[in-house]
């Protein structure tokens, strides 16, 4: 392994150890704030005193002194914990990330596997990967929209990542009201033999990504578009928008029908559609029937 290689991978694991260490300082220091204060505190706010007082000259016989001594602490320990827990998840994100600045970022392109750049991309990934594993209890909420954009993800509005999976946040761009099927992947990277291929992945407004669809690197996918299930979008592969990609073709998506149209999502937007006003109208001056008045509301 060459030099260089060596000194980013102590590099990388220093780093890591420091972060830890420098996140614990003010998680542990408000845990001991906490640990020494907070009984004392609560026993000046009513009802906490009243219900200290009671449970001290009630069960004072049953109840060892030091879990009277420190009575709020032990009945609020979970939430208590989780706070500094959580405190130290903020700190150890900023330190990741300041850390991952000392990783050269690859511009997108072709690397041979004996530059050894593969290495440099797989080190700079590595502080978003395991930020997660860190988090513990807090570990689903981290596998979220927020955590991607943290790491360089640009990610439009009411976009749903839930459980798919972003291998390259710095190398995604999501519009708006896109929407992840389980373990959907987008990935800007990708390895061919000896060499390792990265390019950012783009997807437009309003796409669904089906279940277990794979984007690869260099895709650009247009608006409306559909990822078909278990479907792979080969890489730098573009999908001409409102399109259904499934089984390697971009299928054209045909007009929304009546129904469908008339069944907006609770709560969206309301649109008028020539043929729901048709259809209106039709009922106005037939048989009787139901009327569809022009904001497609039916009664």
């Amino acid at each position: 392994m060459k030099a260089r290689s060596v000194a980013y991978s102590m590099y990388l694991i220093l780093s890591i150890m420091v972060s830890l260490t420098l996140a614990a300082i003010p998680g542990i220091l408000l845990f001991s704030i906490v640990v020494q204060n907070f009984t004392i505190f609560l026993d000046t706010i009513w009802p906490f005193s009243f219900i200290h007082a009671f449970v001290t000259q009630t069960f004072s016989q049953w109840i060892p002194a030091f879990a009277l001594d420190y009575w709020w602490l032990i009945v609020l320990f979970v939430p208590l914990a989780l706070i500094c827990y959580g405190v130290f998840l903020a700190f150890l994100l900023g330190f990741l990330m300041l850390s991952r600045r000392g990783i050269p970022f690859l511009e997108d392109g072709y690397y041979e596997a004996e530059t050894e750049a593969w290495l440099l991309y797989e080190y700079y990934e590595v502080y978003y990967i395991i930020y997660p594993y860190f988090a513990g209890f807090f570990s689903i909420f981290f596998d979220t929209k927020p955590r991607h954009q943290v790491f360089g993800a640009k990610i439009g509005k009411n976009s749903i990542v839930g459980n798919g999976r972003l291998f390259n946040p710095e190398r995604t761009i999501i519009g708006d009201n896109c929407f992840f099927g389980y373990d959907a992947i987008l990935s800007g990277h990708v390895y061919e033999g000896r060499r390792l291929y990265l390019k950012t992945v783009k997807l437009g407004n309003n796409v669904t990504v089906g279940a277990n669809a794979v984007i690869l690197p260099g895709a650009d996918v247009g608006d409306n578009v559909i990822i078909g299930a278990n479907s792979v979008v080969p890489k730098d592969k573009m999908i001409p928008s409102n399109t259904i990609w499934v089984h390697g073709k971009a299928i054209p998506r045909e007009p929304l029908g009546v129904a469908e149209e008339l069944h907006q999502p609770i709560g969206g937007p309301t649109v008028v559609f020539e043929k729901i006003e048709k259809v209106g109208e039709q009922d106005e001056e037939g048989e009787e029937g139901t009327t569809i008045p022009s904001n497609g509301e039916r009664f």
